[in-house]
């Protein structure tokens, strides 16, 4: 199942965009709180809620890793997700 989720991206010389994104929990690998106090500065300037949190979700598409910003914290988006259990290592 896909989840849409808003992705904060910033191409190189340009500002902040926020964006829809759909992203499967299966293909999930991590997720962990964003800590660059500038991007959450740029996103409140949005419209971004100036209480929201951020996490960088590291996505395994097709033997590839991307990772993407996106507005909540991990345990609002693991939820969202619907990710049930995480392995123990």
């Amino acid at each position: 199942m896909l989840v849409r989720l808003i992705e904060i991206y910033k191409p190189p010389g340009d500002r902040l965009h926020l964006n829809e994104v759909y992203v499967s929990g299966n293909a999930v690998t991590s997720i962990r709180p964003e800590q660059n106090a500038s991007i959450l500065s740029e996103a409140i300037e949005l419209g971004v809620s100036p209480h929201a949190n951020l996490s960088r979700v590291t996505i395994n598409e097709g033997g590839m890793a991307r990772t993407i910003t996106v507005v909540g914290s991990p345990i609002e988006i693991k939820n969202k997700l619907g990710i049930k259990n995480l392995l123990k290592g």
